[in-house]
């Protein structure tokens, strides 16, 4: 009897610790799930950028020249090969992401177009308002204000129509007619005592009187005359503290003359209103324009632009700064002249459809690229010289 109980009491205890087994599974199985959940939310997942999913296909990256952010070569293949500071970053950010893609060269006035019907996946552009209301922009990546490009004035013939302009000569007539007046004042009070310096003939004295008033005024003071009598001296004391402020005035005035009146400065934007002004539509640049409302005509390509300025077909053309200066340097060996307005920044960036599962994942990229200490030496290497 007792042995009977004692086999079914060993079941017993082996149904408890098969119990026991079963809840610390159980329990442990619960743990380490609460464990992977936690590892898998998106504060754990920020520690490193996603990589987006593009469903394996190449993605079409739309460009078009605009130097020095894409500039167009010729590769060894007979193709076309790209490079620039756009190029350069994107090739980086494809690289880190493990994006597939290839270059598509692009008319800028329907990238924007063919990136919303899916002809292509990103654009190289510059974000404008109005294209944000129809596409969306990454992080940009480099930021330049407006030039104006016009044709190199011919210094030296510049001069020559500023000396010979009414206004100039205006200047010099009444500065003649105020050193007469005081070399005449000279000559009274000398012309007796002084012989020597001051003719006692009136016309070869008040000519004497003259050359005294004009070197003492530019403070040359040859010493060939100068005054015995005190009338003569007070005259001198008080015509030499006068001719300071009068130099000083005249200097501003013959500098506006050869520089504000004649163009010999840098064309400003309030100067273009009487210009044949260009631009390409659809851009920073024709937005100012259009609300300055000057008058524009629009071109395709900078390149074409400052060709017109080059053919003296317009006289002025308005773009972004850099590119610019970069065309004049590459392209028209210094013929023209760029002038930084320092107003109405462009923000150089990528564009992609409205909503791309790739913009956060590209900005993370571009932020991490331009952070970089060698993002500056990149630039250096890309951006043309002031000028």
């Amino acid at each position: 009897m007792m042995g009977s109980q004692r086999r079914r009491a060993i079941p017993r205890r082996v149904n408890r610790w098969l119990w026991s087994l079963g809840s610390v599974v159980l329990c442990l199985g619960i743990i380490f799930y609460g464990t992977l959940t936690i590892a898998q939310t998106p504060e754990a997942a920020e520690t490193a950028p996603a990589t987006p999913s593009t469903g394996d296909r190449t993605l079409i990256v739309g460009l078009s020249p605009v130097p020095p952010f894409a500039i167009k070569s010729s590769s060894a293949q007979g193709g076309s090969d790209w490079d620039g500071i756009g190029v350069h970053l994107w090739r980086e950010v494809a690289h880190e992401l493990d994006l597939d893609y290839e270059w598509r060269e692009v008319q800028p006035n329907d990238a924007i177009a063919q990136l919303n019907t899916g002809d292509i996946d990103v654009v190289l552009a510059t974000a404008t308002a109005p294209r944000e209301q129809q596409v969306d922009f990454t992080q940009s990546y480099f930021a330049a204000t407006l030039g104006i490009a016009t044709l190199r004035q011919q210094q030296v013939w510049s001069v020559v129509k500023a000396v010979l302009s009414p206004r100039f000569l205006r200047i010099c007539l009444w500065l003649s007619l105020v050193l007469v007046v005081v070399g005449f004042l000279c000559w009274l009070l000398e012309h007796r005592a002084n012989e020597d310096m001051f003719n006692k003939s009136p016309r070869q004295g008040i000519w004497d009187g003259f050359w005294w008033a004009g070197v003492t005024m530019t403070t040359i003071g040859y010493g060939d005359k100068a005054p015995k009598t005190l009338g003569g001296r007070i005259l001198a004391l008080l015509w030499m503290l006068v001719a300071m402020g009068l130099t000083a005035s005249l200097t501003a005035s013959i500098t506006s003359v050869l520089v504000l009146d004649q163009g010999i400065q840098p064309i400003q934007v309030q100067q273009l209103q009487a210009k044949q002004v260009g631009s390409i539509a659809d851009t920073t640049a024709a937005n100012y324009l259009q609300q300055e409302q000057i008058q524009f005509q629009s071109f395709s390509t900078p390149e074409a632009g400052l060709q017109a300025i080059d053919e003296g077909r317009i006289d002025a053309f308005v773009y972004g700064t850099v590119p610019l200066r970069t065309l004049n340097q590459d392209t028209f060996q210094s013929r023209l002249q760029v002038e930084d307005t320092g107003i109405q920044v462009s923000q150089y960036a990528f564009a992609l459809p409205t909503n791309s599962p790739l913009r956060k994942a590209l900005n993370q990229q571009i932020l991490q690229e331009i952070s970089e200490s060698g993002w500056q030496s990149m630039l250096q290497r890309y951006l043309p010289d002031s000028g």
